[in-house]
């Protein structure tokens, strides 16, 4: 698919997402070819002429049942025993391949239990997520992909909701775990954006030069690392802080009380959602939000020195010194 096919793709996401978090309660689209956190079963002889989402939802195709397009399945169960004219990506879940199942495309997965029935059919590749570009391994193996960058477009499509639900968990643990220190970097960024932003830019154009400072000296290499982590922690947290107060403003917009950590799991999600979805649709220019986003929740972070401390400083009020040079006063006079 080239380049233009995936944008495509990239805003059919965009658009799902950003209508599936407008504050109603909605486990699926009103259309039958998105399955969010909920069942979905397609009976015998029943036809689906479009793709087949599913994120967190249990799908059944049952025997003699069709899908004319694409499944991509993301942290969800899948029972099939029909036939899909086309791929099915898998990452995250459970599959289950009946004996009268029919691929008649690829079959590509990524940490998902498959159970193939001897007589299924996959007339296509099936590739693992040892067939992936490796795009790093931490020690014991475990393997990280970048599905972004390799040329199959639902693999591509499933590292975009991979990254906006891995944002959405960490945010629904940092606000569990730090409620008053996100709250007072949101708060620095109504306050105080200009001066944040500007910190968060000198930060970007210096730190890169301290970590290569430090790791030219072989044995100040860990301080660099560590440099390094701090600046990326740094980073997701003013982006989280700034989806915190996303989800909070949408709520108070409806007129509804969310509670912290429905906010910042939402916030978050819908923020990141438009702003890698800008970056995939616009290359050329579309990081540019994102980057100014980030710069401004960068710099509250090291305002609030990571939201331990409010910015500006709450001033000291003046103390009251007694001057013991003064004798004391006399007593009153008595009239008697």
């Amino acid at each position: 698919m080239n380049r233009l096919g995936k944008r495509v793709i990239y805003a059919t996401i965009l658009a799902v997402l950003i209508l599936g978090l407008l504050p109603v309660t909605v486990y699926a689209s009103s259309s039958s070819d998105t399955v969010l956190g909920n069942n979905y079963t397609l009976n015998s002889g029943e036809t689906l002429h479009d793709d087949l989402f599913i994120a967190g939802g249990n799908v059944t195709l049952m025997s003699e049942s069709t899908v004319n397009g694409n499944v991509v399945l993301l942290g969800g169960n899948l029972r099939a025993a029909g036939t899909v004219n086309g791929d099915v990506l898998v990452l995250g879940g459970s599959v289950a391949l009946e004996s009268t199942f029919i691929l008649n495309g690829n079959l590509s997965t990524a940490g998902t239990s498959v159970n193939r029935a001897p007589g299924a059919q996959i007339k296509g590749q099936v590739y693992t997520e040892e067939d992936t570009p490796e795009f790093f391994i931490f020690p014991g193996g475990v393997r990280l992909t970048d599905l972004n960058g390799i040329s199959n477009p639902f693999l591509g499509a499933a590292g975009f909701f991979l990254g906006l639900f891995l944002w959405t968990l960490v945010a629904m643990l940092v606000v569990m775990f730090l409620p008053a220190q996100l709250t007072r970097t949101s708060q620095t960024i109504l306050a105080e954006p200009i001066a944040s932003t500007g910190l968060g830019l000198l930060t970007v154009i210096v730190a890169p030069i301290v970590v290569i400072l430090l790791a030219i000296t072989i044995c100040l290499i860990p301080v660099a690392l560590i440099a390094a982590f701090v600046f990326a922690l740094a980073w997701a947290f003013g982006l989280i802080a700034l989806g915190f107060e996303v989800g909070k403003r949408i709520s108070t917009s409806f007129k509804v009380e969310w509670h912290p950590v429905i906010a910042a799991g939402l916030g978050t999600l819908l923020l990141m959602a438009v702003l890698n979805g800008l970056q995939a649709l616009i290359p050329c220019v579309g990081w540019i939000p994102k980057g100014l986003i980030g710069l401004l929740g960068l710099g509250a972070v090291l305002l609030t020195q990571f939201g331990t401390k409010s910015y500006p400083a709450a001033p000291l009020l003046p103390v009251q010194i007694p001057n013991e040079s003064l004798p004391p006063a006399p007593p009153p006079e008595s009239n008697l």
